[in-house]
């Protein structure tokens, strides 16, 4: 009977898989991909979680010479990059084959995967960004408990609380960061670059928003000038500042430093209410999608991390709100004092430079440039917008 027993094990598909979740959002993916990887034997998803400088430093080059990930996961700006250089699988059919339901999926998330009318990703995470306050310092401030619901009452407030070097009303980062100043760009119906590439850095409504930011940030001094995002964090969580824009990732530090703080929505700005979506997804590199096994694996994975339950598990875990729309009644994601708050900002959520294979570029290059000649007093509003407008039509052409 020894040939019983002794006969040729199933062969195992493996699927390496690059992302840089090293914060405190790591175990929580560690645990999901290990669920996933107990439950289907013949399946083994090889994980190398690095810092995301790190990973897109290496990650080009590695597949362009044919050593990539099978499955990589990124911020869904940086898809136009990597699939204009023919590097990523298109996974159109996940989505009509009905394998992944479209209509359950942040419909921001999917219109942002998309390259030249193809889509090149599935989504792994979903972010919104909400104003964080200390409310501690409101109290002492004798402002109502309730925060800002206009910009008018966020520039009372800020100004109110600000009392340098002691303290800031805002902790606003420009560089090395999620990006903060764009949303109060877009709060006055301004924009950066359109998605069908118009460039808008240079409208009248990006200079009015930047007019009525610069007033309060530099020459009333509600935040020092300069900062990165970590620093910006660093102020609000040691109590050096009152409130900061930030994403649901910070819940776990502040509330570990003992702050007395909540979250709303960011104050409403003279054309809308907006703030930033942002979102990581995964790509599949076009070797591993022309291997059936390995395809078939890949979507086998992305149809489990956004099942509902690995969903549940995720949000719970991580904060960030669920890929999926219809988890929001969830009793278990309605008892999360912060997963359901930035879950009920997706409607608000505004993409950042989305379908430009130039948007590294755009970002060091041009527009981070640009608001710290502001901040910094070296040129005017108007002048730094219009030379930055001149510079990316020269960039985009």
């Amino acid at each position: 009977s020894f040939w019983l027993c002794g006969g040729p094990a199933a062969a195992k598909t493996t699927l390496t898989f690059w992302n840089g979740f090293t914060g405190p959002d790591r175990p929580v993916l560690e645990q999901l991909v290990a669920e996933f990887n107990e439950a289907n034997p013949d399946i083994e998803i090889k994980m190398d979680i690095q810092p995301w400088d790190t990973l897109f430093q290496k990650l080009m080059t590695a597949y362009v010479v044919g050593k990539g990930p099978d499955i990589a996961a990124f911020a869904t700006e940086n898809i136009p990059q990597y699939a204009s250089a023919g590097v990523l699988a298109p996974l159109d059919d996940i989505y009509e084959s009905g394998q992944l339901d479209p209509t359950v999926l942040v419909p921001a998330i999917l219109e942002n995967v998309k390259y030249e009318d193809k889509s090149y990703a599935v989504p792994m995470n979903f972010a919104t960004l909400l104003l964080y306050y200390n409310k501690d310092h409101f109290a002492k401030a004798g402002l109502p408990t309730d925060p800002p619901k206009t910009w008018d009452e966020f520039k009372e407030y800020i100004l109110t609380l600000t009392n340098p070097p002691e303290r800031y009303g805002l902790a606003i980062a420009a560089r090395e960061t999620i990006p903060m100043w764009p949303i109060l760009i877009w709060g006055n119906g301004g924009e950066i670059l359109t998605r069908d590439g118009q460039v808008l850095i240079d409208s009248p409504e990006t200079k009015e928003a930047m007019h009525f930011w610069t007033e309060i940030v530099r020459d009333k001094k509600a935040s020092p000038i300069g900062l990165t995002g970590a620093e910006a964090d660093k102020l609000f969580q040691t109590g050096k500042a009152s409130m900061e824009m930030v994403g649901p990732w910070m819940t776990s530090g502040f509330t570990a430093a003992g702050l007395n703080y909540d979250v709303a929505p960011v104050p409403a700005g003279p054309k809308r209410q907006v703030t930033l979506g942002t979102s990581v997804a995964m790509v599949i590199s076009k070797p591993a999608a022309a291997d059936t096994q390995k395809k078939a694996a890949a979507y086998k994975f992305f149809e489990f991390w956004n099942s509902r339950e690995a969903q549940v598990k995720w949000a719970l875990g991580s904060g960030f709100p669920p890929t999926r729309t219809d988890l929001l009644d969830d009793p278990r994601i309605m008892e999360d004092p912060w997963v359901s708050k930035f879950a009920a900002a997706a409607d608000q959520a505004h993409f950042y430079l989305q379908g430009t294979d130039k948007f590294r570029a755009i970002e060091t290059d041009v527009l981070v440039p640009a608001i710290e000649a502001i901040l910094l007093g070296r040129q005017d509003v108007d002048t730094a917008l219009d030379d930055a407008g001149a510079q990316l039509r020269a960039l985009i052409k």
